[in-house]
């Protein structure tokens, strides 16, 4: 049997490759993409069998980008992963702090970083394609005046030095992944599902919604608000639900039915390892 072949954003030893091979194992084959579009687009095409994308970060939070592309490219959430997060920052060895002009990294590293950042002096912080590709560049530079702010699997990787320990701006910290393909995988015991919806413009109508999950012993344990593209007043809820019986999912989306205007099924799966656990093992 061939190993899965996966997309991820960035390059090896980014927080996604992490979390890919977390999810399919250490003998995964990764196709580098320079944007979560990209790997949306390679699963879409089918030249590749799955894609990885963040979700969610417990200090920058939700990536409402991420959300649309997944409607976009019609992708079924087959799984998820998190995955903790520990930030540094690296540079050429040798390097000190006051030879540092830029820290460079993912957008989102830099977002869980912001009281770190506020509290340097003549040093700016610029976004870069991912943690990977940004340690890669100080190699290619060889200089001294840049730095990354990355996980501690840059520094053996790009032969970096440890210039500052954990700056994030919480010590507790994690990502969440979504697992995306474009069939429907089976899963054996699912008990977590995703669905997107827009509500009828009528009082309540979230209420009612809500409500009939509720009544069906369905836990909803994340609901996000997401723009829809192209109207300014209207938007969509993501909404991820856990159970215990699939029968009781199905007759509660059925149930809701009077009180939206769409829905749709994104996902149903197993959910990932509790968060606590992660970051207490």
């Amino acid at each position: 049997m061939r190993n899965h072949v996966v997309a991820i954003q960035g390059s090896i030893s980014s927080f996604h490759d992490l979390a890919a091979k977390k999810y399919f194992g250490e003998e995964v084959n990764i196709v580098e993409c320079n944007s979560f579009r990209d790997v949306c687009e390679q699963i879409y095409k089918n030249k590749v069998d799955y894609g990885i994308i963040a979700i969610e970060n417990k200090v920058a939070g939700s990536i409402l980008l991420n959300y649309q592309l997944i409607d976009e490219f019609d992708l079924n959430i087959i799984g998820e992963t998190y995955l903790p997060i520990e930030l540094h920052v690296f540079g050429k060895k040798g390097t000190k702090i006051s030879d540092i002009q830029e820290i460079i990294s993912h957008p989102m590293a830099l977002g869980q970083c912001q009281n770190f950042l506020s509290s340097l002096e003549n040093i700016h912080a610029t976004e870069y394609r991912d943690t990977a590709t940004s340690a890669q560049l100080i190699v290619k530079e060889n200089s001294n005046q840049i730095a990354v702010i990355a996980g501690p699997m840059i520094e053996e990787k790009y032969g970096l030095e440890k210039i500052i320990e954990n700056v994030g701006d919480e010590k507790i910290n994690y990502t969440r992944f979504y697992i995306l393909s474009k069939g429907v995988d089976y899963v054996e015991n699912p008990n977590k599902a995703s669905i997107t919806l827009q509500t009828k413009n009528e009082v309540g109508s979230l209420s009612e919604v809500l409500t009939k999950f509720k009544t069906r012993g369905i836990n909803l344990t994340k609901i996000q608000s997401v723009p829809i593209p192209h109207n300014t007043t209207t938007y969509a809820f993501h909404l991820d639900l856990e159970f215990i019986e699939k029968r009781k999912l199905e007759q509660a989306i059925q149930e809701i039915e009077p009180f939206v205007i769409n829905h749709k099924i994104l996902g149903i799966y197993q959910k990932g390892e509790s968060t606590i656990d992660i970051l207490l093992n």
